[in-house]
């Protein structure tokens, strides 16, 4: 395997490979595509029925991420920063899905002027 290395029982595991190969990764089968289609309903349900639960909105964007929509992934987080805008975790993971560095500062300056105290935010 070339993401990792066996060594005494330990398992390496070589970060910008690993990286590299999580951007790498396309849902391909037909149950693949099963699986994205359930958790999409699951997680709407979530959003609906919860819509101050910061996790599931983080959650719906990275199921988006991964089935290659990125436009919908940023979309979804949002309304996520919308629904939940003191919850520093949704406003940094809407930073990271935005494609342009001036974008992600765009968010992040807002997340700022609501969370001035936010060490996450800062760092």
């Amino acid at each position: 395997d070339k993401m990792s290395d066996s060594v005494t029982g330990q398992t390496v595991v070589d970060p910008k490979g690993y990286l590299t190969d999580l951007n790498a990764l396309k849902v391909n089968t037909a149950s693949e595509v099963g699986d994205i289609k359930k958790a999409r309903l699951l997680l709407k349900s979530v959003t609906t029925t919860n819509p101050k639960h910061g996790p599931g909105w983080i959650a719906a964007a990275r199921v988006e991420e991964i089935a290659g929509k990125a436009i919908a992934a940023r979309k979804l987080i949002r309304a996520g920063c919308e629904a939940c805008p003191e919850n520093e975790d949704v406003w940094l993971e809407a930073a990271r899905l935005e494609a342009e560095p001036a974008n992600a500062k765009a968010v992040l300056a807002r997340a700022v002027a609501r969370l001035p105290t936010s060490t996450k935010l800062w760092l």
